[in-house]
């Protein structure tokens, strides 16, 4: 009894000892933003103008039920910190401290939310200390942060993704892989406003290390964004996420960089990227765009035999009513597509030996049931060599690049 009467008492002292620091801590209002949570978003915030510098921030529902999934802090410095995680909070709720650190100078916090409902209204709260209170800015902010000097990653299964461009596993979509050489090499992966928007990318180094000079953004505006240079990731790891604009489509990522020079050999690079909040899903800014098609996996096409490629099919908020097949670079003979469904029967489309050209969209193929949410397809398909195509168009039969199968669904 004596016992359990003195760890009582411990926890009402630890208890009081919270408030008291709770009640310490100094938490000013430095900017409020109006949501619309009906669908998920990113919003950067400008809080350059609030007084004096913060030893970290906490973010405050003012309105409605908000579910952040990242909050990103750019100080003047040219240093930044994601808070990459879920914070939920009803109206009246916030957050604990985010980044309390000492004293700096803070321009802009970045928040993206996944879909509740109705309008909310964030507001972002400074943590500051009396010395913090006091400080002045001793330059004007600059519009943007400096990218990152280095690249924080971590360990990953040393075997290599082969999947096609386009490919998408439910948290990453493929945008292509590089073999590095030991001497300054530069590529360029083409990613292009048909697949989507997209907020984050990260790299992923096989076989050896590697060294990073820059790698450039280019957006289909024109407008081109550096998000890391000089930094170097070591063999069988993966990058943290690094930010890009999710409001814009990208059209290529410049990657200039080479492999450490000793008997690992080259290194294997691959690039992938994660959909903008909000792109996804019925009601998703996706929908606007190739007539509301949306690119669910591709994969490349064997010659010899009909090769049966599973695609395994993520965020499908909403479920998707019929799907199409576009084929890239040969024509492909089709010959049956399975579609497993989280919920109902499977559906299967048997094609015979159906010839689908490249860049000649096949289907729409209905299915039976209507909208349904989609776990898994099986397609089954083989290159076609078409060498009289190829003679009749006046190119090499040495001009052969194996198809690239892409599958589409529509909400």
């Amino acid at each position: 009894m004596f016992r359990r009467l003195v760890l009582a008492g411990l926890a009402m002292l630890a208890a009081g000892a919270v408030s008291v620091a709770a009640a310490a801590e100094n938490l000013v209002s430095i900017a409020t933003e109006k949501l619309d949570l009906s669908k998920g978003g990113t919003v950067s915030i400008d809080v350059s103008k609030a007084k004096g510098a913060f030893e970290g921030i906490r973010v405050r529902s003012k309105k409605g039920l908000i579910d952040l999934s990242e909050v990103k802090i750019a100080y003047d410095n040219g240093t930044s910190h994601n808070e990459d995680r879920q914070i939920d909070m009803k109206e009246g709720e916030r957050s604990r401290p985010i980044d309390q650190k000492g004293d700096r100078f803070i321009n802009t916090v970045t928040v993206t939310w996944k879909a509740t409902k109705g309008d909310g209204t964030l507001e972002v709260l400074g943590i500051q200390t009396k010395s913090g209170a006091k400080m002045e800015r001793s330059k004007p902010v600059a519009a943007q942060p400096t990218p990152p000097s280095d690249i924080v990653a971590g360990p990953t299964s040393p075997t290599p993704d082969t999947s096609a461009p386009g490919t998408y596993d439910g948290f990453d979509v493929m945008f292509g892989y590089q073999d590095v050489g030991f001497v300054v090499d530069t590529d360029v992966l083409k990613v292009g406003g048909n697949v989507g928007k997209f907020d984050r990318v990260r790299m992923r180094v096989l076989k050896n290390d590697v060294h990073i000079n820059s790698v450039k953004v280019t957006y289909i505006d024109g407008e081109t964004e550096d998000i890391a240079i000089d930094a170097d990731i070591p063999a069988n790891s993966r990058t943290k996420w690094l930010n890009v604009k999710g409001d814009k489509f990208i059209k290529e990522i410049r990657l200039n960089y080479r492999s450490k020079p000793d008997f690992k050999g080259q290194a294997r690079v691959e690039v992938s990227g994660q959909y903008a909040a909000g792109w996804l899903g019925p009601n998703g800014e996706g929908k606007k765009y190739n007539d509301g098609w949306v690119l669910l996996g591709a994969q490349t096409a064997d010659v010899v035999g009909y090769d049966t490629d599973a695609i395994s099919i993520g965020k499908n908020e909403g479920g998707f009513r019929r799907l199409r097949v576009v084929v890239k670079e040969s024509p492909i003979t089709l010959t049956k597509l399975d579609v497993a469904f989280f919920s109902g029967p499977n559906e299967t489309f048997k094609f015979g030996r159906e010839r689908v050209d490249p860049d000649k969209p096949y289907g729409p193929l209905e299915f039976k049931g209507g909208k349904a949410a989609i776990k898994e397809i099986k397609a089954q398909y083989r290159t076609r060599l078409d060498l009289l195509g190829k003679l009749k168009a006046g190119k090499s039969l040495t001009e052969f690049k194996p198809a690239v199968v892409e599958i589409w669904g529509q909400h």
